[in-house]
């Protein structure tokens, strides 16, 4: 099983990271963070971390974050797309504009393919990580109802749009979700080819409640643009044990599968605290057979008090699921 790691925090953090640390304790992948704004000043310091890590032996995946935040599960995340471009922002149910764009509206589709092109020929990463393609929902509050939306939604159903959240519109939504990634799967595979693309969906334990457009993973799985899932287990928030939380999501990625057999990657939360269970999650996700585990994130891990005493014990528990 190889043991990834996820680097959020920016550019800031990036100067931070010990890579030859990381490479000792038995690290094998690199998620870096990949922030909207920060990449319109400081691109060149993440192509030269990421040229620094590939060559250093680390599989380097892309997560961009804020891009309109359509793939961004922070609403803290700032997007100067969302601030400059309202008329292409998501409407909800009861009309009003969210802080979030459309992923059917043709021109934030073509900013964003754009920006992705760039990104995945400045960076040279081995592949892409989307978090999180959303469409807005709060308190039974949902989007998208865009003059784009309701026209494609027309075409699909041949009726109107309702205001409620039928299962008409949760198909038309997972099935625009399933559109967003295609495109933005071949925006960086127009620069390389080889690069591959990762989904990850809403957090969840549940899988039978589709607010957001992602809940249905067999859909996701089955497209050709999608190379693998990546899971958050969200384990701590619904206080389940996380043992059984890693193994019942991995369990149920797999059975979604129906005509492929592609990989399916744990996220867990991190940090030297006894109560997170790192090593403890690491020995459970590698008896269920998890192909890699994404430990998130630096800061939390290597930065934190007692970070020192904890790294052997993760040197170990790396040690013994890499056998």
């Amino acid at each position: 099983m190889d043991v990834g790691i996820c680097i959020a925090g920016g550019v800031e953090e990036l100067e931070r990271v010990d890579i030859d640390m990381l490479h000792d304790i038995g690290i094998g992948s690199l998620f870096v963070g990949c922030y909207e704004n920060e990449m319109r000043w400081h691109a060149e310091e993440m192509a030269a971390f990421v040229r620094s890590a590939a060559s250093a032996g680390f599989e380097v995946c892309i997560v961009p974050w804020g891009y309109g935040k359509v793939v961004d599960p922070d609403p803290a995340i700032d997007s100067l797309y969302v601030d400059t471009h309202r008329e292409q922002l998501q409407i909800d149910s009861r009309g009003r504009r969210c802080h979030k764009a459309c992923p059917n509206n043709p021109g934030f589709l073509e900013w964003f393919a754009s920006q992705m092109r760039t990104t995945a020929w400045m960076l040279e990463a081995h592949g892409f990580l989307w978090d999180e393609p959303s469409f807005y929902y709060s308190r039974g509050t949902w989007a998208c109802r865009c003059e784009y939306c309701q026209r494609l939604f027309y075409a699909a159903e041949n009726y109107q749009m309702p205001r409620d959240l039928n299962e008409h519109v949760r198909t038309f939504r997972r099935f625009s979700i399933v559109m967003f990634v295609l495109a933005a799967a071949a925006a960086v595979q127009a620069v390389d080819p080889r690069l591959y693309s990762l989904v990850m969906p809403s957090p969840t334990l549940d899988t039978t409640q589709d607010n957001t457009g992602t809940a249905d993973w067999s859909q996701l799985i089955e497209c050709s643009a999608v190379d693998g899932l990546a899971l958050y287990v969200p384990w701590q928030e619904r206080e389940a044990e996380p043992a059984q939380a890693i193994k019942e999501l991995y369990s149920l990625a797999s059975r979604g599968q129906k005509t492929t057999n592609k990989p399916c990657h744990i996220w867990i939360a991190a940090s030297p605290r006894p109560q997170d269970r790192v090593v403890e999650n690491l020995l459970s996700a590698h008896e269920a057979g998890v192909p890699r585990v994404v430990l998130t994130d630096y800061t939390t891990i290597f930065r934190a008090p007692g970070a020192d005493r904890f790294i052997s014990r993760l040197q170990d528990a790396i040690a013994r699921v890499s056998e």
